[in-house]
């Protein structure tokens, strides 16, 4: 692949559902379909692969989906749940680049133009991403490997599920000649209808046509289809627009802690394993927030805003420690501690001459 642009698109498989199999595993193989009872009024968010197999899809009404798959599991959803997994997934594709783009929860692309090592292809490196993804969070995902954002998004849906897919720069057109036209982005049913009307059925069918054709024939988004259809699309991995406004980590003890100096050994775990993102992005904080669940389930969140934005490893560890003794009393043991940087900033402050 020509080194000057490597994109990869990362799809999780499924998501809701795959987060619902690995919290309560005696779901996995079940059609599995999230987003409310069918009783009531609601639209599927996802649903496993198991549930598509009858025609069950996202954003179809629950009700139709109880039609097609009477006997699926039904689940109301749990938000926070999916976004802790969703944090979790974030920080390790940290890990392999700081230029992410994060179209969504469960969907970011990566440009990974300058982070493939010397001696690793690009696919190795999506597998090692693949694999660093399940070993940590048990979630399949399907990475799309191409030169550009909109070609890895159709490879990745081509991978889809639990795989990886690689288009070479240069084979773009005849990758997407056999695909119906409805692959590209920006074709949606009423549009598929129209252009399938004309005699666009694959992509092949629209690279046939002429610039100035499909312009005379649907205006600007001819322009677009012209160039989708051969794979072009310069647009670049919008990181600097996804900046995070909060960078944090937290832990869950498999036994409650109320040990001080345990805490603070936990602490400064977690204080590393933010900061490291903090770094990545080349920001600093001026407010930390401290997160402490007793073994009550109470929790409470408390506060400390600094003079100046920082990013000194050491400095913030001081500062998180400060709070961990003042703010716990040791009269209950701890299951959860996190801490959090706020107030961040990715510019630096200069003083005028004045």
């Amino acid at each position: 692949m020509n080194p000057s642009r490597c994109i990869f698109h990362i799809d999780m498989d499924a998501f809701f559902a795959s987060v619902e199999i690995v919290k309560n595993p005696n779901l996995k193989g079940k059609p599995v379909i999230v987003g409310g009872r069918p009783d009531k009024r609601g639209v599927v968010s996802t649903c496993s692969y198991e549930a598509r197999a009858f025609g069950v899809h996202s954003a179809m009404a629950t009700s139709e989906a109880y039609r097609l798959c009477p006997h699926g599991v039904f689940l109301e959803g749990d938000y926070a749940l999916y976004r802790r997994a969703s944090d979790k997934i974030f920080d390790i594709l940290y890990q392999y680049t700081p230029f992410v783009e994060v179209v969504s929860i469960d969907e970011a692309y990566l440009d990974m133009t300058t982070a493939i090592p010397e001696g690793l292809s690009a696919k190795q490196v999506a597998a090692q991403i693949r694999e660093h993804v399940f070993r940590e969070t048990r979630l399949p995902c399907s990475i799309g490997i191409a030169a550009n954002k909109l070609v890895s998004k159709i490879a990745a849906a081509k991978a889809k599920p639990n795989n990886l897919f690689e288009v070479e720069k240069g084979t773009e057109i005849d990758f997407l000649a056999p695909q119906p036209i409805q692959t590209l982005p920006g074709i949606g049913n009423k549009t598929q209808a129209i252009l399938n009307n004309e005699g666009f059925i694959l992509i092949a069918d629209l690279q046939a046509i002429s610039l100035e054709e499909l312009v005379h024939e649907h205006g600007s988004w001819g322009y677009h289809y012209y160039h989708a259809c051969r794979g072009v699309d310069n647009r670049p991995v919008a990181w600097e627009d996804t900046l995070p406004k909060s960078i944090g980590a937290e832990t869950t003890f498999e036994k409650d802690i109320e040990d001080l100096a345990d805490l603070a050994l936990e602490l400064e775990q977690l204080v590393e394993k933010a900061h490291k993102r903090l770094r990545i992005h080349k920001m600093r904080t001026k407010r930390l927030s401290l997160k402490l669940r007793f073994s009550t389930f109470k929790t409470v969140s408390r506060s400390s805003t600094l003079e100046m934005h920082i990013n000194d490893l050491k400095t913030i560890q001081q500062e998180a420690f400060k709070m961990l003794s003042y703010h716990y009393d040791g009269l209950l043991p701890l299951r959860l501690i996190g801490i959090s940087f706020e107030q961040l900033t990715n510019s630096y402050w200069q003083p005028t001459l004045f």
